[in-house]
């Protein structure tokens, strides 16, 4: 068999996603809380209303509680998109915010992470694990 990946133009430059950007909310939570949470970020494919699509599924973890999960929000990346506009699901509020092009990402994402329900919720968290 042929290489076939000889045809393939990889690049060694590392652009932002949703996902790395997601990934650096952990060690800022550990030193905050002192290890009581943790954030977890998973990355799967899947079919979103019919379309193909990468899901970043944000957990608030607490580890003296058998490493309870709490799952607070989902990022929607569409394949046809490449990496942004992305759609991002607060499973708190249950509420849906579309079109968050890279630049008001990181924004967005502070925002849903102070709104008062979700802060109840993860400070809920906290004292749980203490």
């Amino acid at each position: 068999m042929t290489n076939v990946w000889e045809k393939y133009k990889f690049s060694d430059v590392n652009e932002e996603s949703a996902y790395s950007l997601l990934q650096t909310l952990n060690e800022s939570l550990i030193e905050k809380t002192s290890g009581v949470l943790k954030t977890d970020v998973e990355a799967i494919d899947s079919y979103y209303e019919d379309k193909i699509v990468a899901l970043y599924i944000l957990y608030i973890i607490v580890p003296k509680i058998g490493n309870f999960r709490k799952k607070v929000l989902t990022v929607i990346e569409y394949a046809e998109n490449a990496r942004f506009p992305v759609d991002i699901l607060c499973h708190i509020n249950n509420e849906k915010y579309t079109g968050i092009v890279k630049d008001d990402f990181s924004k967005k994402i502070e925002d849903i992470l102070t709104m008062p329900s979700v802060q109840r919720t993860i400070e809920n968290l906290y004292f749980q694990g203490k």
